[in-house]
């Protein structure tokens, strides 16, 4: 979500789903589309996205637990641990692992990239293997209006993936797991 600063802070940017099996390393990603439209107990249809929000405005503090329950009810799949982050946290996470590695598949730019002060700015990324900080990754993931093909949902959700495994990786790399003050620093941000 976009957190404190942001129009609509507790609208989520994305939803995903996931399945972890620690014991094979292997994690099973499921986007969610932003834009589906779901009944929202004594809100009707509504977007998905709004489900966070809706929660916080009823009783704050427990906006994702709400969105949890909306998940489970349309996907008929009980979950048993969520997290919430918004962009800033997001930032953080990455930088505090040294950035991760992505290889960006189309060259592509994006001249209509939302501020926090309601104008925009243009992000472009080139085809090929990147070194991306917190912030280049949040442009990576949160652009829908890309040129060459970077402007569906599909394709946004590939990046967010992509980044998502990398984040993973990067967590699980010696380098982290090695560097206890590294995973409380991470913990910290996700707590806050």
């Amino acid at each position: 979500m976009g957190g404190a600063g942001h129009d609509g802070p507790y609208l989520t940017d994305t939803i995903l789903l996931a399945n972890i099996k620690p014991a094979e390393n292997k994690i099973s990603l499921l986007s969610i589309p932003r834009d589906l439209g779901v009944e929202i107990p004594g809100f009707g249809i509504r977007k998905i996205n709004f489900a966070n929000s809706i929660g916080e405005t009823e009783s704050p503090g427990n906006g994702a637990r709400f969105a949890v329950t909306i998940v489970e009810d349309v996907f008929e799949q009980q979950i048993h641990y969520y997290g919430r982050v918004d962009f800033s946290a997001f930032e953080k996470i990455v930088d505090e692992l040294g950035g991760v590695d992505i290889f960006v598949d189309k060259s592509f730019v994006d001249e209509s990239f939302p501020l926090e002060s309601g104008e925009y700015k243009t992000v472009e990324f080139v085809k090929g293997q990147q070194h991306m900080s917190g912030k280049r990754a949040l442009d990576f993931v949160r652009s829908r209006h890309g040129t060459n093909g970077e402007n569906s949902d599909f394709a946004r959700t590939k990046r967010q993936q992509k980044i998502l495994i990398a984040v993973k990786d990067k967590i699980f790399s010696f380098g982290t797991i090695a560097n206890p003050a590294r995973i409380k620093r991470i913990m910290d941000t996700l707590k806050d």
